[in-house]
């Protein structure tokens, strides 16, 4: 959307009309030739420039293409004008914004109108160095006559760039074949089509002819097929901690805050599970808005949770976000919770859902390095806090939810090769 004005005169014309009435006048009137010499030239420009003064309204249409991207990546603002008459060049302007990195750095780019062309084009080159969602705008664009005489000038305005997270590198041994489809590659209890195996038995109506043991049927002189395990797909359930932000975030070349490495970690958490084909849902507390994704599976719903990771705003006046009902997650489901541990409900609410019997992982994620102000008061506040997170860490770990520092490839495969071990042991849960 875009809202233009007409053609108005610019401060070069008043001062060219300026100067040689003046200059012109004051020659005659003192009779000095030099004068005379020196703004007859600014006369012969005014003149100039009124006679071939622009008559036809140009029109713009702006676009970005593309609208979402990933963090790092770049993305190019288009502006395209019509109607074009007796117009020199053309420039387009754009704000500096947070986070929105512009080629030239100053934001400016000017394309010259070649004469007896009505159209032209100019384009802005815009780079986002951080995930969430930028307004760009509003684009002011110039056209301009000859000699810079008149100008007409619109805005640009109304567009949105949503900039995705980029997840980090992450993947959790053994290294498995990532199933291009919606089937999990976990093994079930329940015999079924799968690829592990379960045994021998006799041949019954209904088996595939593929699934015939030819070694044990010649032996026995009755068909027997080969019987496997049913196929089956996890439930990871996501928890992320929006209820505060530590640390300085640097965009995607810089440092990263705790919310840049929660955001950025449940990306990647959230990839390595879906392009194995099991099912991921997310749930943000300490956010606006109520932010949840109910658990599916598949390329597309990578999409969704990063959409509703990069909208993810910290509000810390909300702590009933933080309640979670006995249903919310199914009693098979995986959690893992990312946290930077500052406050002590998501210390919480993990030992809520983990008393439930559900498998429970805190993923801490707070920075090694966090700058304090240089006040003696507030350092020795952050000392004591942290001392008394280290206290309540322990006292999680006791209850038995383990908290795990993110360290990016392989900072899971602990608890995972625990929870393998476990899942087939009894546990107590509360009803």
């Amino acid at each position: 959307m875009s809202s233009a004005s007409e053609w108005r005169s610019s401060p070069a014309h008043f001062r060219a009309v300026a100067v040689g009435i003046v200059g012109v006048a004051a020659a005659l009137l003192f009779r000095v030739p030099a004068l005379l010499v020196m703004s007859a030239p600014f006369g012969v420009v005014a003149i100039w420039s009124a006679a071939t003064r622009p008559r036809a309204e140009p029109s713009l249409v702006g676009e970005i293409v593309p609208t979402t991207i990933r963090e790092g990546e770049a993305t190019t603002w288009t502006g395209r004008l019509s109607n074009l008459t007796d117009v020199d060049h053309v420039v387009a302007l754009a704000p500096t914004r947070a986070w929105i990195e512009t080629r030239p750095r100053s934001g400016v780019v000017a394309t010259s109108v070649r004469k007896g062309d009505a159209t032209a084009s100019v384009a802005i080159p815009m780079r986002s160095t951080h995930w969430g969602r930028h307004e760009i705008g509003p684009i002011n664009v110039v056209a301009v006559s000859s000699w810079g005489a008149f100008r007409w000038r619109a805005l640009d305005i109304g567009y949105g760039l949503t900039t995705l997270p980029l997840p980090e590198v992450f993947d959790a041994a053994p290294p498995m074949h990532r199933a291009n489809g919606l089937v999990g590659l976990t093994r079930s209890a329940q015999p079924g089509d799968g690829n592990e195996f379960a045994g021998i038995r006799p041949f019954q109506i209904g088996d595939r002819l593929r699934r015939i043991n030819w070694r044990r049927s010649l032996r026995s002189g009755e068909l027997h097929v080969t019987s496997t395990y049913a196929d089956q797909d996890n439930h990871v359930a996501l928890f992320v901690d929006a209820l505060a932000d530590v640390g300085t975030s640097g965009g995607i070349d810089g440092e990263a805050s705790s919310l840049d490495t929660t955001v950025r970690a449940a990306g990647a958490i959230a990839e390595h599970f879906l392009l194995r084909g099991d099912r991921v849902s997310l749930r943000v507390f300490g956010s606006f808005g109520d932010a949840r994704v109910p658990p599916a599976s598949g390329r597309g719903h990578l999409r969704r949770i990063l959409d509703v990771l990069a909208s993810i705003e910290t509000d810390a006046s909300r702590p009933r976000s933080l309640r979670i009902g006995n249903g919310a997650v199914p009693g098979d489901a995986l959690v893992i919770m990312l946290s930077p541990l500052i406050s002590p409900a998501a210390l919480d609410r993990a030992v809520s859902v983990a008393s439930h019997g559900l498998s429970v992982a805190v993923v801490d994620t707070l920075p090694e390095n966090v700058h304090v102000v240089d006040d003696p008061t507030a350092e020795l506040a952050w000392r004591i806090r942290l001392l008394e997170r280290r206290r309540e860490i322990r006292t999680v770990q006791q209850v038995g939810v383990p908290v795990i520092a993110w360290h990016g490839p392989g900072s899971l495969d602990p608890f995972l090769r625990e929870m393998a071990r476990r899942s087939s042991a009894p546990r107590m849960a509360r009803r």
